[in-house]
């Protein structure tokens, strides 16, 4: 029975590589993300194309735009099992001294508070899948081995590697699983790197049925470098 798999972030640089390896197994890809446009152009170029597929533009940086946001997957492709919160970004080279606070907020508000709002909103669909409710967000090494500089992107991080794990405890018992990857930089350009289709396989993994005894787990993906 195909799944709906919510993948937010999705146009981002991983988001697209993803989508394209879940769709080809068969799942149904709510794509969400702040341009329209971009998304559902997105869903249609997926094999199944707007048949199986929806993109939804949606701010997940509010608590309203991410409830609408699960309501409109729920009407549109049934109830979510998978979410993959793809949404983040980086900002460094500051020191704690001298970070404008604006950034610290900025941060927060895309790394954290969108995972925040998110995860509460599609929370009550991946309890209700039982055993095939699966989350996977994304976060840094750097979250726990900070280096100088980078103090308001490793904060925000480190948040959402705290609230991805609480929820992954929120749901024991429940069959449900919650894990993080850690991704240092994405792409191939140099060894150190993390290529998308590496990340997409590391969560298509995590997402399976024999993955069901992995949950609370940050799972490193910087093995080369």
């Amino acid at each position: 029975m195909a799944r709906t798999v919510v993948l937010t972030g999705a146009t981002g640089k991983l988001g697209p590589t993803v989508a394209a390896v879940f769709a080809a197994g068969g799942d149904r890809l709510a794509l969400l993300a702040r341009d329209g446009d971009e998304v559902a152009a997105m869903a249609a170029s997926l094999p199944g194309g707007v048949d199986s597929h929806a993109g939804f533009a949606v701010d997940l940086k509010s608590a309203d735009g991410a409830r609408r946001a699960a309501t409109a997957v729920r009407e549109r492709l049934g109830p979510a099992s998978v979410l993959l919160h793809l949404v983040g970004g980086y900002a460094g080279g500051t020191t704690l001294e001298d970070a404008d606070e604006r950034l610290w907020r900025d941060l927060f508000e895309l790394n954290f508070w969108a995972t925040f709002h998110t995860l509460r909103a599609f929370l009550p669909d991946i309890r209700a899948a039982g055993e095939a409710g699966r989350i996977v967000t994304v976060s840094t090494p750097l979250a726990g081995a900070p280096v100088a500089n980078i103090g308001p992107y490793a904060a925000s991080k480190g948040a959402v590697e705290a609230i991805t794990l609480t929820v992954a405890r929120e749901l024991a018992g429940t069959g449900a699983t919650a894990n993080v990857v850690l991704v240092r930089t994405i792409g191939d350009a140099k060894p150190t790197h993390t290529r998308p289709e590496e990340i997409a396989a590391a969560m298509l993994w995590l997402t399976s049925a024999e993955a069901g005894a992995t949950s609370g787990q940050r799972i490193l993906l910087i093995g080369r470098g």
